[in-house]
C-alpha cells in the first residue's frame, strides 16, 4: 500500500503533530551538539543522521499535508464549478479520510439528498433557483475566500447550507492549523539555522583552539623526551660517580689498614729501640765496671812498681811486668773512655728516636682518624651517591612514562581536531538540511495563501507580522566553512512539489 494513502487517512492534528515531532528531533540533536560539542566522532554522526533524517522526514510530512489538501480542495472547489453551472450531478471526489474527506462525503451526500428530493420541473426550477442562490451566496469560496457563509433557510437548500457553513467552518480550521504550523515551521527552522550558525562559529573558534593546544602538546611532548634523555644522561653519571665513591671508600678502607699495620710496626720498632736503649745503660754500667777495675790494675801497678824498685836487681824484672799492666790499664782506661762516650752518644740518639718514633705514632694515629673521617665521608658520600643514582632512575622512568603519555595527548589531541572539524562540516551541513526545510514551509505557505481567513490577530494573507525563514532569509554565505576547504560550500537545492 503506498504510504501516502495511509498518511491521508489521519486526521489533521495529527498530521500536525507528525510534522512537530519531526521538527523537534533536528532542535534537539542540534541543542545536544551545542551542549556535548565533539565528545565523540560515533554521537556526532548519529546526531547528524538524526538531523539529516529530522529534516527529511518534516520535509516529506509537509509535501504530504500540502498535497493532500490541495487534492481534496482542488476535488471539492471543482464539484462547486460544475455546480455552479446547473451540473447536480457533480461529486467531489474523496481522497483523504481526513475532515476535508468527510467534508467531501457530505456534500456527496447532500447532491444525492438534493438530486432524489426534485421530482418535478417545478421542483426542480425551484431548487436550481434556491441552489443559484446558495452558490451566489458561496462562489467566493471558489476563489479561496473561506470568510463567506451561507444563509440557512426553511427550504430544502438550508441543510445544504448548513453543511456548507459547517464545511467552511471545518475548512478554515484546518487552513488556520496548516497556517499556523508553516509559521512556527519557519520559526523553528530560522532558530535551529542561528542555533547551528552559532555552533559551527564555536566549532571553528575550538579548532583553532585545539590546533593551538596540539602545537602546545606536541612541543611539550619534544621537552619531556629531551628531559627523559637528559635524566637517562644523569643516571649514568650517577652511577659512574657511586661507583667512584664506592672504589675511593675501598682505598681509603685499605688506606686505613696499612696506616693500621705502619703503626703497629712503629710502635715495635720503639719498643726494639726502648729495649737497645735500656742494653746501652747496661753497656755502660759494664763500662764503668771495666774503668774501675782498670784504676785498681793501675793502682796495682804502681804498687809493683813501688816493691820492684825496693827489690833493686832482683825486683828488675817484676818491674817490666808491672810497667806493662800500667800501660794495658791505661789502655783499658782510654778504651772504656771511648766506649763511655759512644754509649752516651747511643743513648742520646736512642732516646731521639725514641721521641721520633713516638711522634711517628702521634701522626699515624692522627693519620688514621682523618683516613677514617675520610672513609665515614665516603661511605657517606656513597648512600648520597646511591640514593641520587635511585632518584634519577625513578626521574628517567617518570620522564619516560610522561613522554609516552603526552604522545598519547597529542594523538588524542589530534584525533578531537579531526572530530571537531567534522562535526562542524556536519552542523553546516544540518543547517542547509533546516533551510531546504524552511523553503518546504514557505511552499506550503504560499499554497494555502489563497484562502483567506477572518481575522485572528493576523496579517490580511493569514500570515503572521514576524519575519518568515525563507531560502533567501537564511543566509548560509554568512556561515563559516569549517572542516573542508576555502571555498564556499553552495546551497543544496530545495526540491519543489
Amino acid at each position: 500500500m503506498n504510504p501516502l494513502s495511509k498518511f491521508s487517512n489521519l486526521r489533521v492534528w495529527q498530521k500536525l503533530t507528525l510534522v512537530a515531532v519531526a521538527l523537534t528531533m533536528p532542535i534537539l540533536m542540534l541543542a545536544y551538539l551545542t551542549i556535548a560539542g565533539g565528545r565523540g566522532e560515533q554521537s556526532s554522526v548519529t546526531a547528524f543522521v538524526v538531523i539529516l533524517l529530522g529534516g527529511g522526514l518534516a520535509g516529506w510530512l509537509m509535501y504530504a499535508i500540502t498535497r493532500s489538501v490541495n487534492r481534496q480542495t482542488q476535488s471539492i472547489r471543482a464539484m462547486f464549478e460544475q455546480i455552479s453551472v446547473g451540473n447536480i450531478d457533480a461529486r467531489a471526489e474523496v481522497i483523504t479520510g481526513d475532515e476535508l474527506g468527510e467534508i467531501a462525503n457530505g456534500l456527496n451526500a447532500m447532491m444525492d439528498n438534493m438530486r432524489s428530493l426534485i421530482q418535478s420541473r417545478e421542483e426542480r426550477d425551484r431548487m436550481q433557483g434556491a441552489v443559484m442562490k446558495l452558490l451566489e451566496e458561496v462562489s467566493g469560496v471558489a476563489d479561496g475566500d473561506l470568510t463567506k457563509e451561507a444563509e440557512v433557510t426553511a427550504d430544502v437548500t438550508g441543510a445544504i447550507a448548513d453543511s456548507f457553513n459547517y464545511m467552511i467552518g471545518q475548512l478554515r480550521m484546518v487552513i488556520g492549523n496548516v497556517q499556523q504550523t508553516t509559521r512556527q515551521v519557519s520559526r523553528s527552522a530560522t532558530d535551529v539555522y542561528s542555533s547551528a550558525k552559532n555552533l559551527v562559529g564555536g566549532t571553528e573558534q575550538q579548532s583553532k583552539q585545539i590546533v593551538s593546544t596540539s602545537e602546545a602538546v606536541e612541543e611539550m611532548a619534544g621537552s619531556i623526551q629531551q628531559v627523559s634523555e637528559n635524566a637517562i644522561v644523569s643516571a649514568q653519571v650517577a652511577e659512574q660517580a657511586l661507583k667512584n665513591a664506592q672504589a675511593g671508600n675501598s682505598a681509603v678502607k685499605n688506606t686505613i689498614s696499612g696506616m693500621d699495620r705502619i703503626r703497629d710496626q712503629v710502635q715495635e720498632t720503639a719498643k726494639r729501640i726502648k729495649r737497645l736503649g735500656e742494653s746501652t745503660q747496661e753497656i755502660g754500667q759494664i763500662v764503668q765496671l771495666i774503668d774501675d777495675i782498670a784504676d785498681r790494675t793501675s793502682i796495682l801497678a804502681l804498687n809493683a812498681s813501688i816493691q820492684a824498685s825496693m827489690a833493686g836487681e832482683s825486683g828488675r824484672g817484676f818491674a817490666v811486668v808491672a810497667e806493662e799492666v800500667e800501660r794495658l790499664a791505661d789502655r783499658s782506661t782510654d778504651a772504656t773512655r771511648k766506649i763511655a762516650t759512644l754509649v752516651k752518644t747511643i743513648q742520646s740518639e736512642t732516646n731521639e728516636a725514641v721521641g721520633a718514633m713516638e711522634k711517628g705514632i702521634q701522626e699515624v694515629v692522627e693519620g688514621s682518624r682523618l683516613a677514617s673521617q675520610a672513609g665515614q665521608s665516603l661511605a657517606e658520600i656513597e648512600a648520597v651517591s646511591k640514593k641520587l643514582a635511585e632518584l634519577i632512575s625513578s626521574i628517567s622512568t617518570a620522564s619516560r612514562q610522561q613522554a609516552r603519555a603526552s604522545e598519547g595527548v597529542a594523538k588524542s589531541m589530534n584525533e578531537i581536531s579531526a572530530i571537531t572539524q567534522s562535526t562542524a562540516a556536519g552542523t553546516k551541513n544540518a543547517a542547509l538540511a533546516v533551510s531546504n526545510l524552511a523553503g518546504l514551509a514557505e511552499d506550503l505557505r504560499q499554497s494555502v495563501s489563497m484562502f483567506r481567513l477572518p481575522r485572528t490577530g493576523q496579517t490580511e494573507d493569514g500570515t503572521s507580522n514576524s519575519p518568515r525563514a525563507t531560502r533567501a532569509g537564511l543566509d548560509l554565505s554568512s556561515m563559516p566553512n569549517v572542516g573542508g576547504n576555502n571555498k564556499p560550500k553552495e546551497a543544496m537545492p530545495v526540491t519543489r512539489f
